[in-house]
């Protein structure tokens, strides 16, 4: 199933993101990316996203890289106990790290990855930004999320246009025994609240896929019921640009830390002026307002 074909459902995945083929192909279009839509190519995006011809070894050293730059944020993090079963959040044994741009710089070239924009920009449109980054390790013994949706915190009607698109970089294999992620297909279309009758979908992936969902979908991650295997991810949630970020990036992050990032990351963070005015600073554009003051 390709990704065009399995976002009908709300959600789609590529297998092993990082050694496709066509992505390969389309890192090299970089000024097109930006301004192309899903469904403009289609040739592409209908590619199979199985694992035929894929350089695994490729894709594993890549996954490795990044699971070692992230190694010191989960430890120092450690787990933890979370008892408010309402809320949603993830239970015990789960390291969950929000403010990744402040803590770290392993995923700046992942967050501005030309395939993974084009996706999502496919799902927003053009005028999108970077609304959270968390990394989260699951550990044996976690338990389950309440299902939820990751627009929930905007109050409007559903169905919607699609305001947030969740992205998730697995770095273990995804399983039904650690955890995989939990989907109802179709749920962003709902008028209405969760039923507690809805199929729910399990995605298993290899390390190194790419899920990506609408965030009006009603989704959580699964109990890891294993007893020594972790599952570990990367989720850099986008929403449309007219909207508050739900990761406040402007107080969060220095500015001394934000002075070193590339620019495309920096406009994507939220520095960056919106339909000419939103976002602006004295009329200017914010992100040379911030670099001359």
């Amino acid at each position: 199933m390709s990704i065009v074909d399995g976002f009908r459902q709300g959600f789609g995945m590529m297998s092993q993101y990082y050694d496709q083929q066509d992505a390969k192909k389309y890192r090299q279009e970089q000024l097109g990316l930006q301004r192309r839509r899903m469904n403009m190519a289609e040739e592409s995006h209908n590619a199979n996203m199985e694992t035929a011809g894929l350089n695994t070894q490729i894709l594993q050293n890549q996954v490795n890289d990044l699971c070692t730059q992230l190694e010191p944020i989960f430890a120092v993090t450690g787990n933890r106990q979370v008892d408010d079963k309402k809320r949603g959040w993830p239970g015990y044994q789960t390291v969950h790290i929000p403010n990744l741009y402040a803590k770290t710089r392993a995923i700046d070239e992942l967050s501005i990855d030309p395939l993974l924009l084009f996706i999502v920009e496919g799902v927003l449109g053009r005028a999108f930004q970077m609304s959270v980054a968390v990394a989260m390790s699951p550990g044996p013994g976690s338990d389950k999320q309440g299902l939820h949706q990751d627009d929930g915190h905007y109050p409007v009607p559903r169905p919607h246009q699609p305001l947030v698109a969740n992205t998730l970089i697995a770095l273990d294999d995804f399983t039904l025994e650690n955890g995989a992620t939990m989907l109802v297909p179709e749920s962003h279309k709902w008028e209405k609240e969760l039923d507690p009758k809805a199929e729910v979908s399990r995605v298993e992936m290899k390390a190194g896929s790419l899920l990506i969902w609408d965030g009006a979908v009603w989704h959580g991650g699964g109990e890891n019921k294993t007893k020594n295997e972790i599952r570990r991810s990367i989720n850099l949630n986008f929403n449309v640009s007219w909207l508050r970020q739900q990761e406040n990036q402007y107080i969060g992050i220095s500015r001394e830390v934000i002075r070193n990032m590339p620019e495309r990351l920096q406009r994507l963070l939220g520095y960056n002026r919106v339909n000419y005015l939103c976002g602006g600073v004295d009329y200017q554009d914010p992100l040379e307002y911030f670099r001359a003051n």
